[in-house]
């Protein structure tokens, strides 16, 4: 249930300092919704226009995709699927449950759950252009029935209190600045006693002076300095902790990322039944591979570190 938006949550706001997230613009396509349906030949004024009726004779038909066929592109965050899959592990969901996907991107994760564990899953992303096309490749593998995307801030999300039973996160923590209010807002909408597991990227807890904590740009996160936000995980679990998280799992996972990257290619995209153009480049820009080249030279010099965590709201 979505909350109303009105002047005392704005208020409340201000009196909590919490900062306005601005959007970031990704990719170098005008209107990208419009480019991943004409890779993947389908009419999406046709999609649009369809009626009710038209509709209910959909989900009788077989989706032309399947939520697998997009694997290959729409989990953007290092190790892709695999990763997804292996955060899913520790995830305890049933068809009753509601999970809510922060910086959900395009819905490779919302997807994969929405399938796997049969749950409803909403998705929130601050990219328009996102959640546009989350929207879009929802509904072309059967999944819009039971995937609920919003274009919103993480910092100040439309949700009532203790609605959800799980809330999960991968590589967003980093682009946000306030990060007490991220967390906050994590906590108000999780129910108590619910879960929030993340897959995250963290300073490297060992660095302490300026210099080397200097991570090198651009990043797929961060074109320049302003952009990131990357902070010790240290930090994290003391702000988890003072707003009454209970720590279950932390686990270190940055030498399978590290070593993940040696495999990687930045525009790879072998499954022939989809163009090689719908790759990370597509939705993160042409500079794409550069970004992804820092990211591996980041944990090479032991700058980032990469977790998978799960704690419980008490």
């Amino acid at each position: 249930m979505l909350k109303t938006w009105d002047a005392k949550r704005t208020k409340n706001k201000e009196r909590l300092g919490m900062k306005e997230e601005q959007e970031l613009k990704y990719g170098d396509e005008n209107n990208l919704v419009e480019k991943v349906a004409s890779l993947l030949k389908v009419n999406i004024a046709h999609l649009s226009d369809s009626t009710n009726t038209q509709d209910d004779k959909r989900t009788s038909q077989k989706p032309p995709f399947s939520a697998q066929d997009f694997s290959v592109f729409d989990h953007l965050h290092s190790r892709g699927r695999a990763s997804t899959q292996e955060l899913s592990e520790y995830l305890s969901a049933h068809p009753e449950s509601e999970l809510l996907d922060i910086g959900c991107g395009i819905g490779g994760p919302a997807r994969f759950i929405a399938e796997r564990f049969v749950c409803k899953v909403h998705g929130i992303d601050l990219t328009k252009d996102f959640c546009e096309t989350a929207i879009l490749l929802n509904r072309l593998c059967g999944l819009d029935k039971r995937i609920h995307i919003t274009h919103g801030n993480a910092c100040d999300m439309p949700y009532d209190d203790n609605h959800f039973d799980t809330v999960w996160t991968q590589h967003t923590s980093m682009n946000i600045a306030d990060k007490k209010a991220f967390y906050s807002e994590i906590k108000r909408v999780l129910k108590p006693g619910g879960t929030f597991l993340f897959h995250d990227i963290f300073s490297n807890d060992s660095l302490k002076s300026d210099d080397e904590c200097q991570i090198h740009l651009p990043v797929p996160w961060a074109s320049s300095t302003e952009h990131n936000h990357l902070v010790a995980g240290e930090a994290i679990r003391d702000i988890l902790k003072d707003l009454g998280f209970h720590r279950e799992i932390w686990t270190d996972v940055t030498a399978e990322t590290h070593l993940w990257f040696h495999n990687y290619s930045a525009t790879g995209n072998d499954q022939n039944k989809l163009s090689k153009d719908l790759n990370p480049a597509l939705f993160i820009g042409k500079d794409f591979p550069e970004r992804a080249k820092n990211l591996k030279k980041n944990l090479a010099l032991n700058k980032i570190s990469v977790i998978q965590g799960v704690f419980r709201k008490g």
